[in-house]
Order: structure tokens, then sequence, then C-alpha cells
């Protein structure tokens, strides 16, 4: 843009010249005599030959060739095989929890359920989900741990009476088993 602020359009085809055309140290050459095996003709050398004449090709030959032995192909890396993680507790659990795989909106989880597994096989769980069984497969599940409601099973169990008990103070308490010192 230096060359011509009017129009520095026209200016650009040339000092791209100029770069491609220009010699690097790094590569012992201008990336244009990389690219086709010698040097530009730049427009003033129509005009003025050079003394010295062309630069010898089979050197640049040689050079390449020494190179491309030298280049050593990187490994790919396998981005398509994604090993899948599995629960190992899917194989006994009653409830599961279901991925949903849609575009979800801002705060919206990203599990659904917890669903009742109807029957399982090796790569699919079929779950009762909002009272119709749907066949999914195992990589967007997880397994449900659901608590035990404590004071249910207290007033069913006999094993659970709470029992009182006198503290060193003298007041009477009464503890579950759960509590129990």
């Amino acid at each position: 843009m230096c060359h011509a602020p009017q129009k520095w359009t026209e200016s650009l085809p040339w000092v791209l010249l100029g770069i491609r055309s220009s010699f690097k140290e790094d590569l012992n050459a201008s990336s244009a005599e990389l690219l086709y095996g010698e040097p530009l003709r730049l427009p003033g050398e129509f005009f003025d030959p050079l003394s010295s004449g062309t630069t010898d090709v089979s050197d640049f030959i040689a050079r390449l060739r020494a190179f491309a032995q030298q280049l050593h192909p990187t490994p790919a890396s396998r981005h398509g095989n994604k090993s899948v993680f599995v629960y190992k507790d899917l194989a006994n659990t009653d409830h599961v929890f279901l991925r949903e795989d849609a575009v979800r909106a801002s705060l919206q989880p990203a599990y659904t359920g917890p669903h009742k597994v109807m029957s399982r096989s090796d790569k699919s769980f079929t779950l009762l989900i909002n009272g119709k069984e749907v066949t999914v497969s195992i990589d967007r599940l997880k397994p449900a741990y659901i608590l035990c409601d404590s004071n249910n099973n207290a007033a069913t169990s006999d094993d659970t009476v709470a029992k009182e008990y006198t503290t060193r103070s003298g007041r009477k308490v009464k503890f579950t088993d759960f509590y129990r010192p």
C-alpha cells in the first residue's frame, strides 16, 4: 500500500513478483526457483542480460533430491476411531440416564431420566421412556444410582426400631440403627 496510496491494487502484482523472486538465505534459492527449477526472468533482465549466466539446474535437482530423501512421513492420527467408555454397572443396573444428542438450549441438562431398563443386549438397551419401550445404544447410557428412602425402610423393617438411650447428662434420646453409637 505504500507504493501507490490511491490504487495500491495496481502495484500488487509487482510486489508479489518481487517477493517470489527474492533470494531466501535459509533455502539458498528463491521460492519461484524452488517451484520452477530456475529463477524467474524479471522484466529488467529482458533488456540487460546477466553476464554470469543462469544457475546450474543439475545442482538444484541434486539438492532437491537430497532434501526429499531426508523427509519422513508423519504417522497419521486416527480421529475416526474413538474408543467408547461403557460403565461396568450397566450390566446390572435397573435404571439409567439417557444422553440427548440434540442441540440443547442453555442450562438444559445433557441427560434425561432415570429411565427403567426393560431388557438389555450387548450393544443396546430397551428402556421405558414416557410409557413406550425405546431401544437405545449403550454409548448414550450411564447407570442411575438411586438412594433408598431410609424413612420408608425404617417403618417397614423390625430391625430398625429406635431404641432409647440415656446420655451422660441424663437426657433420653432415640437413635435408629444408622445413627447408633
